[in-house]
């Protein structure tokens, strides 16, 4: 293998263990990020709040019931038990078993409404822990897919790190001095690849004694235009 493909093989396993390193900071980066459960948990906790008030008010609203109803048979009571003869007062107690009968019904209309709203409520929070254990699924399942994912990108860089090693040791110093003074300045692609006389990476046109000494292999030939060393295309 001449110099410049050798130069072409070590750049190609460069681009990859690059490509593979930034792919597998992207797997570590997601490993545990659960934002999508966060925000499940998130409208759970804001059902369960809009909840809360309304379950407080039917027990309020049941306490006064009761309450109510128990004033109101004492004064039954004390009405008909024969004990009281007073025209006054007995129109008075008259008067407030009417009124406690009125405020009865106001209450149970809106013990009705606040039942409604406990019901619709629940309705929520039970739809929001649905959805919550889907995405919680979810997630399970993608972690694991990523985890896989992981592993096999962390051999797979094993693998083309050694490939990289060997490749580098086959190269000669001159070699290596070269690649690496090339290789900043070219983005890390300091190799491109002749096509149809033409520079893969700038898209320049080369001249007939270019194109001949990159199929002859004489030498390092670089593009005239972005200065890069040419190796033929092997297709």
């Amino acid at each position: 293998m001449g110099r410049a493909n050798a130069l072409y093989r070590l750049q190609s396993l460069d681009l990859e263990i690059e490509a593979k390193r930034a792919r597998l900071a992207e797997v570590n980066s997601a490993l545990g990020a659960d934002q999508a459960v966060q925000e499940a948990q998130g409208k759970l906790a804001r059902a369960g709040a809009e909840l809360t008030p309304w379950e407080t008010r039917v027990t309020n609203l049941e306490l006064e019931i009761k309450s109510l109803n128990a004033k109101a048979q004492r004064t039954d009571k004390r009405l008909y038990g024969g004990r009281v003869t007073n025209p006054k007062e007995l129109q008075d107690m008259q008067d407030e078993l009417a009124s406690l009968k009125r405020r009865h019904a106001k209450l149970e209309d809106q013990l009705l409404e606040a039942m409604i709203e406990v019901e619709e409520r629940k309705a929520a929070r039970a739809q929001a822990q649905a959805n919550l254990e889907q995405v919680k699924a979810r997630w399970a399942v993608a972690q694991g897919d990523l985890g896989r994912e992981k592993r096999e990108l962390e051999a797979m860089l094993k693998e083309l790190t050694a490939r990289r090693a060997t490749a580098w040791a086959a190269l000669d110093p001159e070699g290596q001095t070269i690649y690496n003074a090339l290789r900043p300045k070219m983005r890390g692609q300091p190799v491109a690849v002749l096509k149809d006389g033409v520079c893969s990476r700038c898209g320049m046109a080369q001249t007939t004694a270019v194109v001949q000494q990159v199929r002859h292999g004489d030498g390092l030939a670089k593009c005239s235009g972005c200065g890069r060393i040419l190796v033929m295309d092997s297709k």
